[in-house]
């Protein structure tokens, strides 16, 4: 898995390749919060990125490779590459998966109000990845696979 060219002056990168499964999300959640102590974002800032990376992998299961059972059946291609990185004014998680995909700048956040009133006990996962990142870039099918950009300013 290569890394950006953005990567290239980073202070500090990380990188994982994770099985498609829940109980693997608690060493990603982890690696998230260590690279932003690491880069100085603030506790709130970084409580922020760390669950909408959780919600990135989460989803990747379920949507991209159709649950965990299914994705675990289709063997090391199913997994999720992740690359953590910091420069000084940033955090950057890139998470790479080879599962189906989807038009990211078409698929519409679930409201949070509406989501109170519907009987829903899921689905605000886009808008928690939307909304809690200053900036969030999707691309399907590219040399490495789906890629799915993060960025939480300093």
């Amino acid at each position: 898995m290569s890394w950006s060219k953005e990567s290239e002056s980073a202070e500090g990168f990380l990188t994982l390749h994770i099985p498609s499964k829940y109980g693997y999300l608690r060493i990603v959640r982890q690696s998230v919060l260590d690279t932003c102590v690491r880069a100085g974002l603030s506790e709130f800032d970084a409580a922020q990125l760390e669950m909408a990376v959780d919600e990135s992998c989460s989803n990747i299961i379920e949507h991209s490779y159709g649950g965990e059972d299914a994705a675990n059946k289709g063997g090391p291609e199913t997994g999720i590459h992740i690359n953590l990185f910091h420069t000084k004014d940033r955090v950057v998680a890139e998470i790479f998966d080879h599962g189906k995909g989807f038009d990211f700048e078409e698929f519409q956040a679930t409201d949070p109000e509406e989501y109170l009133d519907s009987e829903n006990d899921r689905g605000l996962g886009m808008y928690i990845i939307r909304k809690f990142v200053d900036d969030a870039s999707y691309e399907r099918g590219g040399p490495n696979g789906n890629r799915l950009r993060l960025v939480k300013k300093i």
